[in-house]
């Protein structure tokens, strides 16, 4: 009976490489977490329930916060979202965590005043909703879904249809997860 054999010097070379690449490719993005650019500064004025100019003694910058979106104009809730904004950021010092940029004077980000993550508080009071499809970070969306089940807040005269339509009509982001 003749019995089948295989190279497993072979394997084992090919696993060897698989097992570098995985390395290096898992150290690179480590290393990009970890240089993740931060910036600290005064909140000046907030525009709007999800754009806020931060100066940091060198200028100003437009910070538009990531993942979420809130109602804009004269959207149902407009006045309540900025306001809770504006109550938790005016005249504070901040962290901002950028996770892009569009151009030199505005950016994309998480804003954190101490240990409050602003982004997060807004969507747990139902100040503004998830932009699932920009959206790097999924944390928010039990408190969303909780805001949804029990109509608090926006949820009250918004659907979760419009929240995405306004999400791609004012993106909180360069361009959605997955886009080249």
């Amino acid at each position: 009976m003749e019995r089948l054999s295989f190279d497993t010097q072979g394997l084992r070379w090919s696993g060897a490489w698989v097992c570098a690449w995985l390395l290096a490719a898992s150290l690179a993005a480590a290393s990009a977490l970890s240089a993740a650019e931060e910036m600290a500064g005064t909140v000046a004025r907030v525009l709007s329930g999800d754009t806020l100019i931060v100066s940091d003694g060198k200028g100003e910058l437009e910070i538009r916060l990531a993942d979420i979106g809130a109602p804009q104009g004269s959207e149902y809730y407009t006045p309540a979202s900025r306001m809770l904004l504006s109550n938790m950021v005016s005249g504070k010092t901040v962290r901002v965590v950028l996770t892009g940029r569009d151009g030199s004077n505005r950016a994309f980000g998480r804003v954190f005043v101490g240990p409050l993550n602003v982004n997060l508080a807004l969507v747990q009071r139902a100040a503004a909703w998830m932009c699932i499809e920009y959206a790097t970070n999924t944390d928010y969306l039990p408190y969303e879904n909780d805001a949804i089940r029990f109509r608090r807040g926006l949820w009250l005269y918004t659907t979760q249809f419009d929240a995405r339509n306004r999400c791609r009509a004012h993106p909180p982001a360069l361009r959605p997860v997955g886009e080249g």
